[in-house]
């Protein structure tokens, strides 16, 4: 040929990306965004309980650590045993706010691809939502039982 590469009559090659690329990137974004909606709703459906127990009980805080107690009722059971071995209260305290956050962000990352229909989605927030109404309701009452 004439020193060109390709002929004229043959499309060049375009470096950029393929229709699959595009649909491929697309679908990741798209997953991104859905797992991000449902970390929200799951935050927004879990932190309802704890902050309607703060507004019934904050008369009966001795400090605002108590408060955590609201978010880890349950939980805060078997991690107090973790107190008797020298842990701090504030390290108590996080430990319980991580499992409580965890209870929210996790399910959501790991079964966000399997979750197809509307129903298992209202599943997971109905299941996340007994969870908390259950850490909030068991730390209201160990704060009412502390106030006795």
């Amino acid at each position: 040929m004439n020193g060109i590469e390709h002929p004229p009559t043959e499309p060049r090659v375009s470096s950029g990306f393929d229709e699959q690329d595009v649909r491929a990137a697309s679908q990741s974004a798209q997953s991104v965004r859905r797992r991000a909606a449902l970390c929200l709703a799951s935050f927004g459906a879990m932190v309802l309980w704890p902050l309607l127990a703060i507004l019934v009980t904050h008369t009966y805080f001795d400090n605002w650590r108590d408060a955590s107690l609201l978010f880890g009722g349950i939980t805060g059971i078997p991690l107090a045993l973790l107190a008797l071995i020298g842990l701090s209260e504030t390290a108590l305290i996080s430990l319980m706010l991580i499992v409580w956050v965890a209870a929210a962000v996790v399910p959501d990352v790991w079964l966000a691809p399997r979750l197809t229909s509307r129903r298992a989605v209202f599943t997971l927030l109905g299941v996340q939502t007994a969870f908390s109404f259950a850490q909030a309701a068991m730390g209201a009452l160990m704060i009412f039982g502390k106030a006795v």
